[in-house]
């Protein structure tokens, strides 16, 4: 069933402005780049003692912080940080912000479990942008070893390679999820933005369900 594009408000004419900007300056994000290591987490004792799930979760000029889990309902969780930042993330992407410059939220995401392609319909709040459809595809990019933050114990991983399509504004990129044999995300790094701004996730201490 094809998702329904429903455009609203006076918000399309900035998001029409920032297609031209798009297309004249062809904002692509080289892959070298986006993978690019962020600087070492500085792993304290009560971050290794404690019994809270815990994520370290930076965007791009906005902030790096360590979030707590508040809420797990099916495979969707709410990470937060204070009292007017929260992080929801859905099959380890992130499919609803609320507090940062432009928030955003994405519906009907059905994640790469599957590697099938999939659609789902994105809205920008700021400018609003209202909703559009989002088109994705998925590949295993490479298999290898990595450690835990927390206690270096090595494991397995897969990396995975989303590709995402915005067709209204021309939207297009890939993001990355480095999951083990338990299908559990690890890491994973995402474009949030048509700026080409980032998120990246570590996952410091899963969630024991």
């Amino acid at each position: 069933m094809l998702l329904q594009l429903r455009l609203k408000g006076g918000g399309m004419a900035s998001w029409i402005k920032l297609i031209c900007v798009l297309i004249i300056s062809s904002c692509s994000v080289s892959n070298a780049g986006f993978l690019k290591k962020s600087q070492p987490l500085n792993i304290t004792d009560e971050i290794k003692n404690s019994q809270y799930a815990m994520q370290y979760i930076e965007v791009d000029n906005e902030f790096e912080e360590i979030f707590l889990l508040s809420d797990v309902r099916n495979n969707t969780q709410t990470w937060f940080k204070g009292r007017d930042l929260f992080i929801i993330v859905n099959q380890g992407k992130i499919t609803k912000t609320m507090g940062l410059n432009n928030d955003f939220e994405i519906l009907s995401y059905s994640g790469f479990s599957s590697f099938n392609d999939s659609q789902a319909i994105i809205n920008f709040k700021n400018p609003k942008s209202g909703y559009m459809d989002i088109y994705f595809s998925y590949r295993l990019v490479k298999e290898g070893k990595m450690k835990k933050i927390i206690n270096e114990e090595e494991f397995d991983y897969k990396l995975v390679e989303e590709t995402f399509f915005v067709p209204l504004i021309r939207w297009e990129g890939k993001n990355y999820y480095w999951i083990d044999s338990d299908n559990d995300i690890w890491m994973s790094k995402q474009t949030i933005d048509p700026f080409g701004k980032k998120a990246r996730i570590t996952v410091l201490k899963k969630n024991s369900d």
